[in-house]
């Protein structure tokens, strides 16, 4: 089923999945003007039926019609990890861009052949880190602008996935892979690429029958920058614990400290405290800034490309590999050998 193109600059998106995260950014993109979304495909007809019919859109069950019977502009890819690499493979020999969620793969070798695809195709991409487009990642960069770190420290106390399959690390790739991976592409881009990583797991309050995955996480790694990094996570807590400790990334410069939450940015001196709460939505802006690239025909409003984000994925990845072979792993062997 094709449908008639509107006058003017609109963006004609399909949306692959019609999940939790597929319901978040056609929210966002209700409220940008020039974004249209014409078509929902998932295996589960009814969810695609629920998703479409607010946006007047058609409805499939597989994602490949949709990509070959509707006339679009882009792709939104919400579905599982393990999916991603076929999908936005697909999207971008169709000549699509695409935004698809984070994490971007499961395998280092799945991460190349997408941004293979995007390099032979020349489609714009954007991967779902939403952080990076936030007021506090953004006035953070202008106040660190041109001064060196001493230290990248990140740390998420959270409970067992709401989504189910999350929860099996072979199917989500465990909380550094799926969920603080906001966190350390953050240490990445303030700190600069990471040399080297070493990592700890472990599964101690929780048996395995019950939770197929690692419920306490500890890493420790190398900028090329000379400055050093962590990162501490957990599963084995509460949802309430957000309230108490939020999410969180520390930035130590000299006679400087900032602290970077969902909230905002906090911005210690020997002087003072500042507080600067975000104003907005970092998921619309992150939709604005992909939909705006895709009008205009400019890449570089998208600030988190498959390509600029690959490094953040390997991170995560040689932070398991690590964690399982018991040593510090190099992200740039671990990075070509997958090549």
């Amino acid at each position: 089923m094709r449908r008639p193109r509107k006058s003017g600059m609109t963006i004609r998106i399909g949306m692959i999945g019609a999940g939790r995260m597929s319901n978040v950014h056609a929210h966002c993109l209700a409220r940008i003007p020039k974004a249209q979304i014409v078509a929902v495909a998932d295996v589960l007809p009814e969810r695609a039926q629920s998703l479409a019919e607010r946006a007047d859109a058609a409805v499939y069950a597989d994602y490949g019609a949709m990509l070959d019977n509707e006339k679009l502009d882009a792709v939104y890819i919400c579905t599982p990890t393990g999916a991603h690499a076929e999908q936005a493979i697909a999207a971008a020999e169709h000549h699509l861009g695409f935004f698809v969620e984070k994490p971007l793969t499961l395998t280092m070798a799945d991460g190349w052949r997408v941004a293979q695809a995007v390099e032979r195709a020349g489609v714009t991409s954007c991967v779902g880190y939403h952080w990076r487009y936030s007021d506090a990642v953004t006035r953070a960069q202008e106040i660190l602008a041109g001064r060196p770190l001493a230290l990248t420290s990140a740390e998420w106390l959270w409970t067992l996935p709401p989504i189910l399959w999350l929860r099996d690390k072979d199917l989500g790739g465990g909380q550094v892979v799926d969920q603080t991976t906001h966190l350390t592409d953050l240490c990445q881009l303030f700190g600069g690429p990471v040399k080297q990583v070493y990592a700890a797991y472990t599964l101690n309050t929780y048996s395995d029958a019950e939770f197929h995955n690692w419920d306490g996480y500890s890493l420790s790694f190398k900028h090329a920058s000379g400055a050093v990094g962590s990162l501490r996570c957990t599963y084995a807590l509460f949802r309430e614990i957000a309230d108490f400790q939020p999410p969180r990334l520390d930035l130590v410069a000299r006679e400087l400290f900032l602290r970077i939450t969902p909230g905002g940015l906090t911005v210690v001196t020997p002087q003072e405290k500042q507080e600067h709460p975000n104003d907005g939505d970092a998921y619309f802006n992150l939709d604005h800034a992909f939909v705006s690239a895709l009008e205009k025909g400019d890449a570089s409003l998208v600030h988190s490309s498959v390509t600029e984000t690959l490094r953040s994925l390997a991170l995560t990845l040689a932070a398991n590999e690590s964690a399982q072979i018991g040593q510090p792993v190099n992200l740039d062997q671990f990075m070509e050998t997958a090549r």
